[in-house]
Parts: structure tokens; C-alpha cells; sequence
């Protein structure tokens, strides 16, 4: 668990440098860009690029379509590019329920074997 904090610790400290994942990531999906060469851009390995993608999200849509082209902000000023959003939004919703149905099956069976207290009882 070191390795995870010291790596947190060390996206914190971008912020304070004025690093933004964003000024990366294209408008539109023609101009996609894939992960491999967002870590080459920026010089951060995949695995912080993940975590960087993951947290400008609270901020903006950062749109993976899983067509092999990449993450790519959508452009709300084309029409095409709203209906992408929109199929995003029910493909990750669709994701969200899968998920969901998994997780209660799983918290019922520790509830069952008397195992309560986990981390989604704060």
C-alpha cells in the first residue's frame, strides 16, 4: 500500500506545479488519442495516466469509446458528438448496474457469513 500513497502523494504535487492532464486530451472524437501516447506526451507511465484521466473526470467527460481510438473530450457543439456522449452516458450506466447487481450478491454473502463493517459502511 506504500507504493499507492507515495504515488497519490505524487499526482497531489502536479497540481501545485500546474500540471493538467486536459491540456492533452483532444476535443472530438476524430481526434482521439490513445493512453500509450498520452504517457509518451506527458511522460508519465500508464498507470498514472489512468489516475489522471480518472480524477479530470469529476470535472469534464473524458470519453473512451473502447473503438480502439482513444480518450477525446467531446465537442457539445456538433450534434454527433452530443449523441456520443449520450451513448457513453447509457454504455456507463449499463457498466454501473452490471457492477451493482455483482457487489450485492457479494455484500450478502459476507453479511450472511456475519462479516459487516466494510469500507461502505462509514
Amino acid at each position: 500500500m506504500d507504493g499507492q500513497i507515495e504515488l497519490l502523494d505524487y499526482l497531489d504535487s502536479l497540481k501545485s506545479t500546474g500540471f493538467d492532464i486536459l491540456d492533452h486530451i483532444p476535443t472530438g472524437h476524430d481526434n482521439a488519442v490513445r493512453r500509450e501516447e498520452l504517457s509518451r506526451r506527458t511522460g508519465f507511465n500508464d498507470r498514472t495516466v489512468r489516475i489522471l484521466i480518472h480524477e479530470a473526470r469529476r470535472t469534464i467527460p473524458i470519453l473512451n469509446m473502447q473503438d480502439s481510438r482513444g480518450y477525446f473530450i467531446p465537442d457539445m457543439n456538433l450534434v454527433d458528438e452530443q449523441l456520443i456522449l449520450k451513448r457513453y452516458v447509457q454504455q456507463e450506466t449499463s457498466r454501473l448496474k452490471s457492477i451493482g447487481w455483482g457487489l450485492k450478491t457479494a455484500r450478502k454473502t459476507l453479511k450472511n457469513c456475519g462479516i459487516e463493517g466494510m469500507i461502505w459502511e462509514k
